[in-house]
């Protein structure tokens, strides 16, 4: 008998995004502040264009991302120009961690969470694998694997794991599998190769769970 494959299907998002260029600096994104919709489109900055997701106009559209995360991405570049990859490897996963947490914290608020109850789940809720694994799916109705390879990202999950057991293995003791004596100097440009691809699936994550999510608050 033949078996049958599970076939992802594509998400075909209502509205278009566009992506930053690639520089060597951290992206720029223009965010509506109604309902979270996120755009590298320059004329978005004009006030009085509307939203393609809301239609929105008349007011300052915000920047994405913040300056704490463009901070960290700039030194996170220095240090790989420096050929400094241990450093590379054990920063980006820090700044991943920032932004799926700021994912999570915005799709709880397109849901009509307050702040206290975010802060609430986020503190309660530390573990990265818990909050991949199970508060994910929680709020985004699907596992974070399977949104991603929607967006068309479908081997990031599996890289993102990789790197994350790679560093912890060379932070930490193991007691199970040994610690790593060193990181491979190629990984270095796998880490950010997976942080230039992590802003735009933040993105489409945003666009689809939380714009997407949006229902006139």
């Amino acid at each position: 008998m033949s078996k049958k494959h599970h076939v992802t299907q594509v998400y075909q998002p209502p509205h278009r995004t566009v992506f930053a260029p690639q520089t060597d600096e951290a992206p720029i994104y223009y965010e509506c502040p109604v309902c979270g919709f996120l755009t590298a489109d320059p004329s978005f900055l004009d006030h009085e264009h509307p939203c393609p997701k809301c239609d929105a106009s008349g007011m300052e559209r915000r920047v994405y991302p913040t300056e704490r995360v463009r901070r960290l991405d700039a030194r996170i570049r220095a240090y790989h120009r420096q050929g400094d990859h241990e450093i590379v490897v054990i920063l980006v996963m820090a700044l991943l961690e920032a932004v799926l947490e700021d994912i999570l914290d915005r799709i709880m608020e397109a849901h009509g969470s307050d702040l206290p109850l975010r802060r609430m789940v986020m503190d309660t809720q530390r573990a990265i694998g818990t909050r991949i694994g199970k508060l994910f799916p929680a709020l985004a109705g699907e596992e974070f694997e399977e949104a991603a390879a929607e967006l068309g990202y479908r081997d990031f999950p599996y890289r993102w794991r990789q790197m994350r057991e790679a560093r912890n293995a060379f932070i930490h003791d193991s007691p199970f599998n040994g610690a790593k004596e060193s990181l491979q100097p190629s990984m270095g440009n796998d880490a950010m190769q997976l942080l230039d691809q992590s802003y735009q699936l933040f993105v489409l994550l945003n666009n689809r769970f939380v714009a997407d999510g949006y229902h006139g608050k």
